[in-house]
């Protein structure tokens, strides 16, 4: 009985953590999302395009537009999903540089918010010495030029990352990921070109 008990739950607890895959949904409504945009990168879990006519110079130094939260949270995790956009809309402000003239606009928008599970991680870590739930969110990033056109677009599904950090928390793990998230789009999206290192 013990031994059936324990299969179901690890059973339970495999299907839990595959079913938190980084994977994006497909956007609904976007036909042919491709035309006029090169492809820089397109898994299953990040997807960045580049209009064709945008230059590097005009994907630099953006300033922040909004950032914005879509989809339904349970109502005891209302604030708490609050206060997480809201300190990625500080981080971005603090860390981009000051715009020039003509710059861009980034705009965020997080979706498909998934808090951890702290019971599902007590039990994990009973069964297999580690905490297997981590959470997770879709980030869509996207830069506007000042005619209001769309000139880069980067969709990202992310995930908590493993370790202890934040295991019995519902948004901590999330959260993180996001500010991380952040500090990359601030210093290397990936709708710039690689930074070359200088020569020796």
């Amino acid at each position: 009985m013990k031994h059936q008990a324990f299969v179901a739950l690890a059973m339970g607890l495999s299907i839990s953590t595959l079913s938190a895959c980084a994977v994006l949904h497909e956007r609904p409504g976007e036909a042919n999302p491709t035309q006029a945009w090169a492809v820089v990168q397109k898994t299953a879990s990040v997807e960045v395009l580049v209009r064709q006519s945008a230059s590097p110079a005009t994907l630099e130094a953006p300033r922040l537009g909004a950032v914005r939260i879509t989809g339904s949270v349970a109502p005891d995790d209302a604030a708490e999903v609050d206060e997480i956009g809201n300190a990625l809309a500080a981080s971005l402000r603090a860390s981009l540089k000051p715009p020039r003239d003509g710059a861009p606009t980034l705009n965020v928008t997080l979706s498909e918010l998934t808090p951890v599970s702290p019971a599902l991680n007590i039990a994990s870590a009973l069964l297999v010495f580690y905490p297997l739930d981590s959470g997770g969110a879709t980030v869509e990033a996207e830069l506007v030029d000042s005619a209001g056109e769309r000139i880069a677009l980067w969709r990202e599904r992310l995930t908590g990352g493993l370790g202890l950090t934040g295991s019995l928390s519902r948004w901590v793990k999330v959260k993180n990921a996001l500010i991380a998230w952040g500090e990359v789009c601030v210093t290397q999206p990936p709708w710039m070109p690689p930074v070359k290192s200088a020569a020796l």
